[in-house]
């Protein structure tokens, strides 16, 4: 349906119900109204240029889903000259929760970070590039009954733009804009700002261009629960356009054995009484070298156990004797040095090689990590004909622990000093204890530990529902993010496998839905002098990191397993297609050996921590050169939790 100019008002539109609710637009003086059952929902503001002129249109693709589109066209004799377009629409109510996907969530009130607060930034409203949201330029508000999300369709000619979310007493503006700008300051690193950016528009005489947005209307649900609907068409529409026919960049037999050469041959390492793998490589002279300093971790960035457990599965597959060989040995050596009496272990053997105890922190996300791996690592040793015992004692230590030191809300913590105190028990953080909580219950019934899991589940997933977001996960920041939901997932998941109740499963959806709000839902398009255009990296699929860290990786390796379960035990194909979406972007620049980037040749094995997809520490679609240990650990543990590689075809 159609609306030339201004001036005049068309009824032109009833469209079909939801909720018991009839859509209708009206195209009028002052734009397109949507109103349902004659209760305007909001509207899509008109172009107000008197240089141009505009033609607007309203499509429904389904219920609820609205095309606009708006040809702009320069009728005059003169070239315009720095152009700025707008596609607003206004929902008529005060927003209750206010979503920028993988930018802000509410505000981004919670947490310590310097990431961009609020809305508005000393009187001005933040815009920020399409670059760093995973569908298009996507603003999500909930008034106090409808839920509204409005991204943009890109094209060849306007390939990127930006966004803002505007709320202003009983109204919030989502707001479209062209050329690509960063306003008022653009957020430049953790922490940092550079000045504000604009991009340059032009109109020859005659020429035109076509805006378009999709609009997703919605009720509001309780915990949040609206994003479905829109995050749902946003992976249609992007699935059929970016995601469905990619071929893998390499088959999962070849990424294992690379995955276990980088280990054995690039991060093994051996200092003092050290035996185990370092965080990563960085460049040095011609070559690479490990990292010097801050080194060994047992989970998180260095993923010792996990690495170690990966070899020992390699020895059960090729009897190769070195993969048991230093598979034991990392587990062996931190098993010995780290355990202590209170039954907590020290999570980074530098402590232990510089005999530091003052400021030592033990982190809930190595925690429960180690826990985790120990676990899984007593029965690896038995099928290898080893018996470590004290692997299971190790991980039943921790959990043991952490049953004792919750607090009666549920909650256990986000870290804790070696004697047991705990100074920080914010954040989603301490859920990564629940899944490690749960296989101790596998492995002694009679204790209390599912007491302790289900406790711990029903606090921080009433906080989620609450606040809409999760955090504390990404251990380098202090913030909003998404690696503390991914515990969360695991845990729903692990829950509803030992009870059965079907409450944990649709939790499980919910997380996931969450999560599916940092990533990538599209392939964007970047300068052909970019890292990206010039190595082949495709955002779809990606995920980024937190709303204090602005950069692409693929820690999402984490749930590709879980959301392949996801799928089955649900049987949403939603589920799987993300997973495999993930796994693909995930597996783009693993070196064979061959690959140079930079003018440097990468080891086999051996992949880049960070894409850096927005303006982040210099210009969008940069790879950088740090070669970090976890990637090729979380592919090799994805394909260690899955039965048939096939899944992932």
């Amino acid at each position: 349906m159609r609306c030339h100019g201004l001036g005049w008002v068309l009824v032109v539109l009833v469209s079909s119900q939801v909720w018991g609710q009839t859509y209708q637009w009206q195209c009028q003086d002052n734009g397109w109204v949507l109103s349902a059952n004659e209760k305007e929902i909001g509207r899509w503001l008109p172009e107000t240029s008197a240089a141009l002129t505009t033609e607007d249109s309203v499509d429904t693709i389904r219920t609820g889903v609205f095309r606009l589109r708006r040809v702009v066209r320069n009728a005059g004799q003169a070239t315009l000259e720095s152009l700025r377009l707008t596609l607003d629409f206004v929902h008529a109510d005060s927003a209750t929760f206010l979503m920028i996907p993988a930018v802000t969530y509410n505000g981004n009130t919670w947490g310590r970070g310097k990431e961009p607060k609020g809305f508005k930034h000393d009187g001005q409203w933040w815009s920020f590039s399409s670059y760093r949201t995973p569908i298009p330029g996507a603003t999500y508000s909930e008034g106090s009954r409808w839920a509204v999300a409005l991204w943009a369709q890109t094209t060849e000619d306007l390939p990127v733009l930006s966004c803002s979310l505007m709320p202003d007493g009983d109204r919030t503006t989502h707001r479209l804009i062209w050329p690509q700008e960063e306003q008022p300051l653009l957020y430049s690193g953790r922490d940092r700002y550079a000045p504000g950016t604009r991009g340059e528009l032009k109109l020859k005489p005659g020429e035109s261009l076509t805006l378009t947005g999709i609009l997703v209307v919605d009720r509001v649900q309780a915990g949040h629960r609206a994003i479905e609907t829109f995050l749902a068409e946003a992976w249609k529409q992007g699935w059929e356009q970016h995601g469905r026919g990619k071929e893998m960049a390499a088959q999962p037999e070849e990424l294992w054995n690379l995955g276990v050469q980088y280990a054995r041959s690039s991060l093994w390492a051996e200092e003092s009484m050290f035996r185990g793998f370092s965080i990563g490589l960085l460049p040095h002279d011609d070559g690479w070298a490990q990292r010097d300093g801050w080194k060994y971790e047992i989970g998180w960035c260095g993923q010792n156990a996990s690495l170690a457990n990966s070899l020992l599965l390699d020895y059960l597959e090729t009897r190769n004797d070195e993969s048991l060989q230093k598979g034991l040995a990392c587990l062996d050596c931190w098993a010995a040095h780290c355990v202590l009496p209170n039954g907590l272990f020290r999570t980074h053997f530098d402590s232990v090689l510089t005999e530091r105890t003052s400021g030592e922190l033990l982190d809930a996300c190595n925690l429960g990590t180690a826990a985790l791996n120990y676990f899984e690592a007593f029965e690896l040793a038995k099928k290898c004909g080893e018996q470590r015992p004290q692997y299971r004692a190790l991980a039943l230590g921790i959990c043991r622990f952490m049953a004792s030191n919750q607090e009666p809300s549920g909650r256990y913590g986000k870290a804790w000093s070696p004697d047991g105190a705990c100074p920080y028990r914010d954040g989603t953080v301490g859920a990564f204890l629940i899944a490690p909580m749960l296989e101790a219950h596998r492995a002694l019934p009679g204790e209390r530990f599912l007491d302790s899991a289900r406790r711990a589940f029903a606090f921080y997933y009433e906080e989620f529902e609450r606040l809409g977001c999760t955090s504390g996960g990404a251990l380098d920041t202090w913030c909003i993010d998404k690696e503390s939901a991914i515990p969360l997932l695991r845990a729903a998941l692990e829950l509803h496998e030992v009870t059965g109740q079907a409450e944990y499963l649709k939790a499980a959806e919910h997380v996931s839905w969450y999560l599916s709000t940092w990533l990538w839902h599209y392939s964007a398009r970047y300068p052909e002098a970019s890292d990206f255009a010039r190595y082949g990296f495709d955002t779809f699929g990606g995920t980024s990191v937190s709303t204090q860290h602005h950069h692409l990786d693929p820690y999402a390796l984490m749930w590709v397993a879980d959301w392949l379960d996801l799928a089955e035990r649900t049987g949403d194909p939603i589920w799987k297609q993300k997973a495999i979406a993930i796994w693909y972007n995930a597996i783009q620049l693993v070196s064979d050996g061959s690959l140079e980037i930079h003018g440097r040749t990468r080891p086999a094995g051996s992949q880049n921590e960070g894409y850096l997809h927005a303006a982040w520490s210099g210009r969008p679609g940069t790879v950088n050169d740090w070669l970090v240990a976890w990637p090729g650990a979380l592919r090799l543990e994805t394909l260690r939790r899955l039965e048939d590689w096939d899944a992932l075809r």
